[in-house]
């Protein structure tokens, strides 16, 4: 049967190269399987999985890494039995997939090497593709009354973070602003009014005429960026100095960066919180890595952040409650200059 995708379209380039990336998605991490590709697994070796937690997880070997990786980096399930043969994680990653309605938005998820340098080498463009695909998909958070208005959301935001004439805090102020009005649209149960939010916040007159008083309105409160943040980088286990220079180098990759985690993360919507909740968690994560920009190669920053930070379940559910803040407060952390 037939899906039709939204996607970025470097999603449709993406060829899985493991020689080239090292089986990055076969190594150091925790790889949950269904229960059916278990039973399958385990004709093979006997003590590839465990059950835990109601889960089943492949059981790693001495270089922590799955048993079935090949020396060449590539899948030796796959290689002797074909992709159908896989668990729906090992068949699916890292395409990140919901379903919505009668359509399916997709991205990749930046911890795969060739993924990241696809999504994060030029500006991100969309299209609708139409194929015979059967990937994993998952049920976002957007709930049932809004489904039909997530894209029109998601492309004004996105609107906003690739507007190059602002800086990205100001961009994040911007989204701040827009994200609060949509809280009050729907909170008013007025969603016939989404449709002229996203119009204006999407028009070359309102960024002109508009836009200076907004940010002008909004002051950085330093003592409270560093009050947040220094909790966040030592949850993280992070020591760092943000580097300025580096940000303001690095900014197009930053940009990209936004654009596919707010995307392929159905924000305003990640999480079931409050929409200002998810607007602080967006903006919390982004500033952790802004301040590891400088810290090595742009895109390996990238792709470390994602693998090490971004797939911490437990992490993500702590940084939530420092992102419980109003919409107002978390703005204050972000620099207007």
């Amino acid at each position: 049967m037939k899906r039709v995708y939204y996607e970025p379209e470097y999603v449709s380039k993406f060829v899985c190269d493991g020689p080239s990336c090292g089986g990055a998605c076969c190594k150091d991490w925790q790889i949950e399987i269904d229960g059916k590709a278990a039973n399958r697994y385990r004709e093979r070796n006997s003590n590839i999985a465990d059950f835990k937690d109601g889960k089943y997880y492949i059981n790693l070997n001495g270089d922590n890494a799955c048993p079935f990786l090949t020396d060449q980096c590539l899948c030796g399930l796959q290689l002797s039995e074909g992709e159908p043969f896989l668990s729906g994680t090992c068949r699916t990653f890292p395409r990140r997939t919901y379903f919505i309605d009668d359509f399916c938005v997709r991205t990749l998820s930046l911890a795969c090497p060739i993924a990241a340098n696809l999504a994060l080498s030029e500006p991100m463009k969309f299209k609708t593709t139409e194929t015979d695909d059967e990937t994993d998909v998952y049920n976002p958070n957007v709930p049932d009354d809004l489904l039909d208005y997530l894209i029109e959301v998601q492309m004004t935001g996105i609107h906003i973070l690739q507007e190059s004439r602002l800086s990205i805090d100001q961009r994040l102020i911007i989204l701040g602003f827009y994200l609060d009005r949509l809280d009050e649209i729907i909170t008013a149960d007025n969603l016939e009014e989404i449709d002229n939010l996203c119009a204006l916040y999407q028009s070359e007159d309102f960024f002109n005429s508009q836009v200076p008083a907004m940010l002008k309105s909004v002051q950085y409160d330093r003592a409270a960026y560093e009050k947040i943040m220094l909790e966040v980088f030592a949850k993280a286990e992070i020591i760092t100095n943000p580097n300025l220079e580096a940000r303001q180098k690095n900014s197009d990759i930053l940009t990209n960066y936004l654009v596919n985690e707010f995307f392929g993360n159905t924000y305003p919507w990640r999480t079931e919180g409050a929409i200002s909740q998810n607007y602080g968690l967006f903006v919390l994560t982004y500033k952790i890595l802004e301040a590891l920009i400088g810290e090595g190669e742009p895109i390996e920053v990238v792709i470390w952040f994602s693998r090490n930070i971004d797939h911490d379940v437990e992490y993500y559910r702590w940084l939530q409650t420092k992102a419980g803040l109003d919409v107002l407060k978390i703005m204050r952390i972000l620099h207007n200059d």
